[in-house]
This record gives structure tokens, sequence and C-alpha cells, in this order.
């Protein structure tokens, strides 16, 4: 099998993934942590056949620093692991650096975990933090609808999906 055909096959099944995490998401504002966590084991798979075993193995270290104590010390093994992450696989670096942001916006209570892992996985299976740009635009878009009907809360998955969907189908088109 092709390396291209291959890519098309782990893009559509992550975003089968995603789209079910959107169901749920908008179902019951939670998304069920088997679905997140095979999000994390397909595409980390993936990354590792493609290549990117640096991002993988940071993704590891970052989920089980995630129970250190106290914040200090998570976050002085998370910055430390993601440089060395970067300089063990250069081509990488700037993947963990992405790992590394999205990580800090959980640890920070900005984002929720389910958003976190659907992003980290994205990021395994296109190995390009370009997919930000059509995820922001999407998650711009869906703020201003739910400024407009006054919601305070928002489903981020959705924008992750439909930002996702517009990445993964562009070049296609």
């Amino acid at each position: 099998m092709r390396a291209m055909e291959l890519n098309l096959i782990a893009n559509c099944g992550l975003l089968v993934l995603l789209f079910v995490g959107m169901i749920y998401d908008l179902r019951d504002r939670e998304v069920p942590m088997p679905l997140t966590l095979g999000c994390l084991i397909g595409p980390g798979v993936y990354a590792l056949l493609s290549g990117l075993w640096s991002p993988v193995l940071l993704t590891i270290a970052l989920t089980h620093v995630a129970d250190f104590n106290p914040r200090e010390k998570r976050l002085a093994f998370a910055l430390t692991l993601s440089a060395f992450a970067g300089l063990l696989q250069p081509a990488a670096s700037l993947n963990c650096l992405v790992i590394l942001g999205f990580w800090m916006l959980w640890e920070f209570g900005i984002m929720g975990g389910a958003d976190v892992k659907f992003l980290i996985a994205i990021t395994l299976v296109t190995g390009n933090p370009g997919f930000l740009i059509p995820i922001s635009i999407a998650g711009g878009i869906q703020g201003v609808i739910a400024s407009l009907r006054k919601q305070k809360e928002v489903p981020f998955v959705v924008s992750i999906f439909c930002g996702s969907l517009l990445f993964v189908l562009y070049p296609l088109i």
C-alpha cells in the first residue's frame, strides 16, 4: 500500500472518530474515555509507522506527567521532556511544540481533556500543524454563533471535526 493511500485511510478513520466524538459532545457535553483513548492509540501507531516516534513518546510521557504534584513539578518535567523530544528528532520538533501547547491548554484548564486528545491525535496523523488554521476558523464561526445565541459553553469538538474535515478534503478537491 502506498503512503498516500495509507494517509487517506488514517485521516478517514480519524474523521470517523472525531464525528462520533462530536455527536457525544453535542448530546452529553462529554466524550467517553474509551473513544478519546482510541483516538490517541490509533494515530499513535500510525505516527510510529510514519517515523514520528518522538511526538508519540512525548504524548505518552505527558500523559504520565499529568499525575505529578505539585504543578511546578509537572510543568518542569513537561518542558524538559518536550525539549528532549524536539532535540532527539529535529524534524518533528514543531509537532512536539504543538503537542506541548495543547497539553498546557489542558493543564491550565483552558481546554477539556477530550479536546486536547483529539487535537494531539490530529497532530500525530497529519504531522502538519497547518490543521490549526481551519479549526481556528471553524471555532471562530462557532464562537460568534454561540455569542449571538447567548451560550456560555461551546462544544469545541464540533470545530475540531469541521476544521479537520476541511483540512483533509481541501487537497482532494
